[in-house]
Parts: structure tokens; C-alpha cells; sequence
């Protein structure tokens, strides 16, 4: 059996986090002063999803937490909220990532589509229990909605870009054939 380098492996983490606090450091520049009547999607969100789906080994649980746990902290979210439920959806997702690999995209979209519904609504759901204040529901549905309108273009460039792609079952365990 033939394992994945580890220097391809932590080359890979590497890119992911870099990315990652890339999307960070960009959301919380102060390009606009006025609040807007919309949002964009979520791309830290979208490329965890992608990253998880597509090579989960390249995105360890403990990373995903730590740099969710920092957004929550940076954008005034209560703390631990999103982190728990994006670790939870990665895992339901890195757990589906074999059946996904050889499934057609629109599969993987509808399974990340439903991930990205279930963190914002329960989110939403938890944050309101705990009386706490939450942005009005038409923006986080269009979040949301942008988001999963987003994904087919992070998969692609994360395919076309960062190479990572949805490899066969065996070769992704590490078995060559």
C-alpha cells in the first residue's frame, strides 16, 4: 500500500489554511462603510466543503475548529457556534466523501447545498434559543443561497488551481491499482 507523501500532504494543508486566513484577512478589510441590502457567499464555507469532499485527509477536524472558532471570534458571532456546526458538517461529509468520489457533481452540489442549509438554519435556530441577536432571515437565506450557487465555481478552481480533484476510491484510501 502506498501512502500519500507527507510532504504533498502537509504541502496541502498548507494551501488550505493560507487560503483560508487569505478569506479571513479579505472579509475583514473595510471595503464598504454602508450596510447592504445583501450578502455574498460564504467562501471560507465553500471551500471547507470542497476541500473535505474531494480530499478530506488534506483538512484535519482540529484545523477546520481552529479557524472557524477565529471567524467566530473576528466577526463578533458567539463564539464556538459556526465552528461546531461547520466541524459537524465536515465530518458528515468526509464520512459520505467515498460514496461521493465516484457519484456525478450534481450529487456532491445537492449533499454540500444541504450541509450549507443545515449550519445556517441551525445556526439560526441555536442562536434565537439562546436568545441571542441573529441577522434577519432573508439575508441569511441569501447567503445561503449564494453559497451553494458558489460551490460549482470553488470546486471547479480548487480542481483547476490547487489540484485537488475527486480521485478514485482506492488511490484516495492510499491503495494504488
Amino acid at each position: 500500500m502506498a501512502e500519500v507523501p507527507a510532504p504533498r500532504l502537509w504541502l496541502g494543508r498548507a494551501i488550505w489554511l493560507a487560503l483560508a486566513l487569505t478569506l479571513v484577512f479579505l472579509r475583514l478589510l473595510p471595503l464598504e462603510t454602508v450596510p447592504r441590502a445583501w450578502t455574498g457567499p460564504d467562501l471560507l464555507l465553500a471551500v471547507t466543503l470542497a476541500w473535505t469532499v474531494r480530499q478530506p485527509r488534506l483538512v484535519p477536524v482540529l484545523m477546520i475548529a481552529g479557524v472557524f472558532l477565529l471567524c467566530d471570534l473576528l466577526f463578533d458571532r458567539p463564539p464556538g457556534l459556526e465552528a461546531g456546526l461547520v466541524v459537524m458538517a465536515t465530518e458528515v461529509l468526509r464520512r459520505r466523501s467515498a460514496v461521493l468520489r465516484n457519484a456525478p457533481l450534481l450529487a456532491e452540489w445537492a449533499a454540500v447545498s444541504a450541509c450549507v442549509l443545515a449550519v445556517t438554519l441551525a445556526a439560526r435556530v441555536i442562536a434565537g434559543l439562546a436568545v441571542l441577536p441573529v441577522a434577519p432571515l432573508g439575508l441569511d437565506l441569501i447567503q445561503a443561497a449564494a453559497t451553494i450557487l458558489a460551490y460549482p465555481l470553488v470546486a471547479g478552481i480548487a480542481h483547476l488551481v490547487f489540484g485537488i480533484t475527486r480521485r478514485p476510491w482506492g488511490e484516495a484510501a492510499g491503495v494504488r491499482t
